[in-house]
């Protein structure tokens, strides 16, 4: 029975093989889509584990892990709002670091006073991780009220 499709011979033959070959393409692509960076890690200026940190610093050191060659992007937001009334954010800065054969990388980013949302992101050979977190600068006038400032737990005013 001749296969209609195709037809016989060398035409049904490329056609299969490039079947195979692009289909298995795409499932390699799916596989490493969405899987995170190995050994990716804020190991320092951050605290991953909350939503939010309040600090009277204008920099930050953010340190971690990866693997070699994976590309860390830190970029910090500003929230504003927009003409219809929702919340957007302006990008601030980008600091773009490549992690060396030690595995570690460092990065100063500056901070402005009120929140900062700052996004971590690792990228290596199609794998990506990302982090977020946000870090409220206080003024410095507010540091010195409140460094003259005594409360006492359990204390009761006069």
């Amino acid at each position: 029975m001749k296969n209609i499709i195709f037809g016989n011979g060398i035409a049904a033959k490329v056609c299969l093989t490039l079947t195979v070959f692009f289909t298995m393409a795409l499932l390699s692509c799916m596989v490493s889509y969405g899987a995170p960076v190995e050994d990716f890690k804020i190991t320092g200026g951050i605290d991953t584990s909350k939503a939010s940190e309040i600090t009277f610093d204008s920099s930050r050191v953010i340190s971690g892990t990866a693997e070699k060659g994976t590309l860390v992007t830190i970029t910090v937001y500003e929230p504003y709002t927009d003409a219809k009334g929702a919340v957007a954010y302006n990008s601030l800065r980008t600091y773009k670091v490549t992690v060396g054969a030690t595995g570690i990388f460092s990065q100063s980013i500056s901070l402005k006073e009120g929140k900062n949302y700052i996004v971590v992101i690792a990228q290596n050979n199609g794998k990506y991780s990302e982090v977020k977190t946000t870090v409220n600068r206080k003024n410095k006038v507010l540091q010195a009220v409140l460094s003259k400032s005594v409360a006492l737990p359990g204390g009761s005013a006069w």
